[in-house]
C-alpha cells in the first residue's frame, strides 16, 4: 500500500437512544470505494456507536496499510473532544476516547474532520443495515467483535450501575438536584405548492406557500459540554428534512402521494423524520408548521 492519502467516513446511531445500536464506515482512495461496512452494537447509546463507528473505521485503515488519512465524521461533540477542543467528562466515553487516541497515533497523518449528515450518508445508511439486520453488512478486514465488546462491557459495568444513596445521620438529608427540563426551538422554511385532497374550496386546487417550520427538542440533562443540542446541529437537521419539498409539488413527495399534504400531516411526518434523525438523549417535542404568519398547525405525542 503506498503512502497516498485515504479519506474516511464513519457513523453510529442508536435508536430510542439509548437502544439498538449500529456502526458504519466507508473507506475512499482517491474517491473509490475501497471499503465500505456496518455492524451491529446492541443496545447503547448514540455517543458510544459513533466512537465505536471511528474506532472500528480506523482498524480496517490500519489493516489496509493505510499510513494518512483524513476522518470525516457528523459527530461535532466527538470531534472536538478528538481534536482536544472539548474534555471528555462522560465516564463512558473516557475508555473509547482513549482507545481512539491510541488508534490515530498509529498513522503518519491522521486529520479528523466535522461533516454534516447529508455528506455522511454511506456510512449512516451502513450503520442502518446493520440495526435492521442485527448483523454485519458490507465488506472489512478487521471483523467488529472488539467495539461489539467494549459496547458489552459499558453495557454491564456503566449503564445499568445506580448511583449509590448518600448516608443520613440524625435530621440531615441530602438535598435533591433541581428537577426540570431544557427546550430548544429552531425555526426554517421551504417554498412548495400543494393542493388538498377531497378539499370542498379553493385549496384543492394547487397554489403555493412560504411554509415557516419550527422544531422544539427537550431534555432533563445536558450533554458532556454543558449544552441539550447544539443549535447548529438541530438547524442543520430541520435544514436537511425541509430540503426534500423546498421548490417541489409537496404532492408528488411520499407519503403525500396518498395523504393529503394538509399543514397537519406535514408537521406529523416531519416530526417522525426529525425523530429518526436527532440523537444525543434529547427528543422532538413538537413540530409547528407556519402556512402564513396567522396560520399555525403544531403537531406532539402526548404520551408513548
Amino acid at each position: 500500500m503506498t503512502n497516498n492519502s485515504y479519506t474516511v467516513f464513519c457513523d453510529g446511531g442508536a435508536r430510542n437512544n439509548p437502544g439498538p445500536a449500529g456502526a458504519g464506515f466507508v473507506i475512499l482512495h482517491e474517491g473509490a470505494e475501497v471499503l465500505a461496512a456496518g455492524a451491529y452494537l446492541g443496545e447503547t447509546t448514540n455517543n458510544v456507536a459513533e466512537y465505536c463507528g471511528f474506532i472500528w473505521a480506523l482498524e480496517n485503515a490500519e489493516a489496509l496499510g493505510v499510513q494518512s488519512l483524513e476522518v470525516c465524521a457528523d459527530s461535532s461533540l466527538m470531534v472536538n473532544q478528538l481534536n482536544g477542543s472539548f474534555k471528555v467528562k462522560d465516564t463512558k466515553l473516557k475508555r473509547l476516547s482513549e482507545v481512539a487516541k491510541e488508534l490515530v497515533g498509529r498513522f503518519e497523518t491522521c486529520e479528523i474532520a466535522h461533516v454534516m449528515r447529508e455528506d455522511n450518508k454511506r456510512a449512516d445508511e451502513l450503520a442502518n443495515d446493520a440495526m435492521d439486520a442485527q448483523g454485519v453488512v458490507g465488506e472489512f478486514k478487521v471483523d467488529p467483535s472488539t467495539i461489539q465488546a467494549y459496547v458489552e462491557d459499558l453495557s454491564a459495568t456503566l449503564f445499568d450501575v445506580e448511583e449509590a444513596e448518600m448516608p443520613v445521620s440524625g435530621n440531615d438529608k441530602p438535598s435533591a438536584p433541581p428537577q426540570g427540563t431544557y427546550s430548544l426551538t429552531v425555526k426554517g422554511h421551504f417554498d412548495a405548492a400543494h393542493h388538498l385532497y377531497n378539499y370542498p374550496g379553493e385549496c384543492r386546487e394547487l397554489h403555493g406557500h412560504t411554509w415557516e417550520v419550527e422544531v422544539t427538542v427537550e431534555s432533563e440533562k445536558l450533554n458532556d459540554i454543558e449544552i441539550v443540542y447544539d443549535f447548529k446541529d438541530l438547524k442543520d437537521d430541520l435544514a436537511s428534512t425541509l430540503k426534500a419539498y423546498d421548490h417541489k409539488l409537496i404532492n408528488d413527495i411520499s407519503p403525500f402521494d396518498t395523504i393529503s399534504p394538509t399543514a397537519e400531516n406535514l408537521a406529523r411526518v416531519v416530526f417522525e423524520q426529525l425523530e429518526e434523525r436527532i440523537g444525543g438523549g434529547v427528543r422532538v417535542a413538537e413540530v409547528a408548521v407556519w402556512e402564513s404568519p396567522i396560520a399555525r398547525v403544531g403537531y406532539k405525542v402526548t404520551c408513548k
